[in-house]
């Protein structure tokens, strides 16, 4: 309770404010900031976690950028456009009724999240697979069966590399589950329940669009307390591998032809068209050459290995510049 100022008192403020040795603002009641909290939508996440999960779909969506455009053999930029909280209800509320929706199961939370990928995208990538320059313009209505098993193989492969994204936080397994036009027909969370959504904005060739991915607050609720900067900053230096560890670990999965030449024969056309089963060619005799690429690497000697052909390497040819 206010404290009661007595009549002398109030007489000595009256006087300082006729002198002007006193404001009137200066004795006005101090009243403390009131903030509007809207409780249908509850604000789960601070600034702090949002950022981190940006870094996140960063490092996402140039993991899909690589990708697409090495499976589209096209320009294609995808770059977060926004990255917010809203609840489940404004999110179905925000897309169109006739899109394409990949819902994914998340382990080992046992939920599911969602990438709802604008048609006019969905259909640049469809396009562009099956052998067309990218332009949906001509497109409508919905999915074929081979054209929804084109877009779940797509993305399948894509959320393999969203694993690899969050490995720096945690171990996720996110596997395909269905494909849906219609919003209303997936119900992954309850229509005041807090979700984070990630718009990335996405060209393709001429085309330009969106794809949004909805997480429901279930399956990031676990790692919370592992997205502020310090704790996300800290486990990543521990996990962290060189650069130079990193690029062997890529090369060591890559996959090169290696062919052994036995040797090689010069015909005449006239000769070639009028072989024979039993006819003999012969062949210059020598070392074999084993060709890496289109590169001769090695020479070596015709031999058996546990019943099956096999080249014994005798020599290694070095190039300039080789390693080996």
């Amino acid at each position: 309770m206010a404290e009661i100022l007595s009549q002398q008192e109030i007489d000595a403020l009256l006087s300082a404010l006729h002198n002007g040795e006193l404001q009137a603002s200066d004795v006005t009641e101090k009243r403390e900031k009131v903030k509007v909290y809207d409780f249908k939508r509850a604000m789960r996440y601070s600034k702090e976690q949002l950022r981190s999960i940006t870094r996140i779909h960063e490092n996402f969506t140039r993991l899909l950028t690589s990708y697409l455009s090495a499976q589209l053999r096209t320009f294609v930029q995808i770059e977060i456009d926004l990255v917010d909280q809203v609840n489940y209800q404004e999110f179905i509320a925000s897309i169109p009724s006739r899109t394409i929706l990949n819902v994914f199961e998340v382990k080992p939370t046992d939920e599911k999240m969602v990438m709802e990928i604008n048609p006019q995208v969905a259909y640049a990538i469809l396009e562009r697979l099956l052998g067309g320059q990218g332009d949906p313009s001509t497109r409508s209505g919905t999915l074929t069966e081979i054209e929804t098993v084109l877009i779940q193989k797509i993305f399948t492969r894509a959320f393999e590399m969203y694993q690899e994204a969050w490995k720096t936080i945690e171990n996720i397994n996110v596997k395909w589950e269905a494909i849906e036009s219609n919003p209303q027909f997936i119900q992954i969370a309850s229509p005041n329940e807090t979700v984070i959504i990630i718009a990335l904005r996405t060209t393709i060739g001429e085309i330009t669009g969106r794809m949004t991915l909805c997480l429901p607050h279930l399956i990031v609720e676990p790692v919370l307390p592992k997205l502020s900067t310090h704790q996300m900053l800290s486990f990543m230096s521990k996990t962290n591998i060189p650069q130079q560890d990193k690029l062997k670990q890529n090369l060591d999965t890559v996959d090169v032809p290696v062919i052994a030449e036995i040797g090689k024969a010069t015909l005449q056309v006239s000769d070639l068209f009028n072989l024979q089963v039993g006819d003999v060619i012969g062949i210059e005799t020598g070392k074999l050459q084993v060709k890496v690429g289109n590169s001769t690497r090695f020479l070596g000697n015709p031999g058996l290995q546990k019943g099956h052909y096999a080249v014994q390497i005798d020599q290694v040819i070095n190039t300039e510049g080789d390693g080996l």
